[in-house]
């Protein structure tokens, strides 16, 4: 009877752990800050850094992600966000979503949003998954503005 107990027990330590990671609001929103800091300062260097470029990552236009793809979607960012940046804007809220992005290992979708008058939000977000002992982006960041009543 141990024995099951023990076997039981180990099987479900191995089922929570193999199901993935799961992200905090908090450390959402610390990686979220890290990317607009890093906007913030042109760091696309760092920037990179955020994605990991590896043979599993997805492809983008039919080929894996290169540091140039990443630039050119920091520079895109940049354009997008210009008046948070001009104005220095602090992220106003965060979201997390469970969500994958097709033919991605991602595991969440998370998104800032900068607050530019009582009805107007701009934002970015990621899709992200946990990878080599961290969080790392998986595809394209995604840009949107949404109107509050």
């Amino acid at each position: 009877m141990k024995k099951i107990i023990a076997t039981t027990f180990v099987c479900f330590l191995l089922l929570t752990s193999a199901q993935g990671q799961t992200i905090s609001k908090k450390d959402a929103k610390q990686f979220l800050e890290k990317a607009w800091s890093y906007l913030k300062t042109s760091d696309s260097t760092s920037f990179v850094k955020l994605w990991a470029l590896d043979a599993s990552a997805p492809k983008h236009k039919g080929r894996t992600f290169s540091s140039q793809d990443i630039i050119e979607n920091f520079d895109m960012m940049k354009g997008y966000l210009d008046t948070a940046l001009i104005e220095n804007l602090k992220i106003d809220y965060i979201e997390v979503e469970k969500d994958n992005l097709k033919g991605t290992d991602s595991e969440y979708w998370i998104k800032a949003w900068f607050k530019y008058d009582e009805h107007d939000y701009k934002g970015f977000g990621f899709y992200i998954a946990y990878k080599n002992s961290k969080w790392v982006v998986r595809d394209n960041p995604s840009t949107s503005t949404m109107k509050k009543n």
